[in-house]
């Protein structure tokens, strides 16, 4: 089905609810690059290339990337041991904030998580990173901890988030 013009990436389709002009797939060291620059855009302390090197080749580590058309907008990076995953590192381009991209992302990211027999998911998040603790709210995630002084950029706090995956909550924003 093509995008019609007058439809962002990020917009809902009336009919199917699928987000138009994106797509969720596996992140190959091709990307290593685009990893990065993207990282430096919103992370304080950006990872090396190296370290996304070792994401991309380590068997416990899922990454995924949020495309739109040819091009790599945002990353999620979760380790995954036994039945649990925990999300490490997980941001988009600024110029694709805002667009509906990080929602659909990690929505995709939690369902294949399902499938593959995922059943709790964890992260982190800077106390005052509202706009994903809002996401993360919206996509069924609790705070369960807090880590003081856990970012060694500025000593700021992170909520510990947990969501019980096994049966998927209904959401309002997504499931109405």
């Amino acid at each position: 089905m093509a995008t019609p013009a007058h439809k962002l990436p990020g917009d809902a389709d009336v009919e199917t609810g699928a987000d138009m002009g994106f797509h969720v797939a596996s992140v190959s060291h091709f990307w290593l690059g685009r990893l990065v620059e993207i990282d430096s855009h919103w992370n304080p302390k950006s990872w090396s290339a190296q370290l996304f090197e070792r994401e991309l080749s380590s068997r416990s580590s899922v990454v995924r990337g949020l495309f739109s058309g040819n091009d790599l907008v945002g990353y999620l990076i979760a380790h995954v041991v036994c039945n649990e995953a925990h999300i490490v590192s997980f941001g988009l381009a600024p110029k694709w904030r805002g667009m509906g991209g990080g929602r659909f992302l990690l929505r995709e990211f939690l369902r294949s998580s399902r499938l593959e027999g995922i059943t709790v998911v964890t992260l982190d998040v800077r106390v005052t990173n509202l706009r994903a603790r809002k996401l993360y709210e919206e996509s069924g995630f609790e705070v369960v901890g807090i880590r003081r002084n856990y970012y060694s950029d500025n000593g700021e706090d992170a909520l510990t988030m947990r969501l019980d995956a096994a049966e998927p909550k209904p959401n309002p924003l997504v499931d109405s």
